[in-house]
């Protein structure tokens, strides 16, 4: 035992015993223009926007169609089409796991 952990009281120490901190991964969000530190139920609420900023973080296809699509009376089409890749393009991502 260090002489710090003699000098700080029990409330301060938030790590365990074994180095984890109690924070639930992804309940802060970095962002990357301002570094700001944000909450993800706020950029959530704010559709990935900044709240400092205004950065605009990406959105993933189906939160952009539930932005734009009204709830009832919309109807996926082809929903189970997998993506084909026949002229066998190599980029730095690999197109089955985007």
């Amino acid at each position: 035992m260090s002489w710090l952990d003699k000098i700080l009281p029990p409330k301060i120490k938030n790590r365990g015993k074994d180095g984890s901190s109690n924070v639930p991964e992804g309940l802060w969000r970095k962002c990357p223009s301002c570094s700001a530190t944000v909450y993800s139920t706020e950029l959530q609420q704010n559709n990935q926007v900044c709240p400092k900023c205004n950065h605009h973080n990406p959105l993933s296809a189906r939160q952009r169609l539930n932005l734009l699509l009204d709830e009832e009376g919309r109807e996926e089409v082809a929903g189970n089409v997998k993506p084909t890749d026949p002229l066998k393009f190599k980029d730095s991502k690999n197109i089955r796991t985007v």
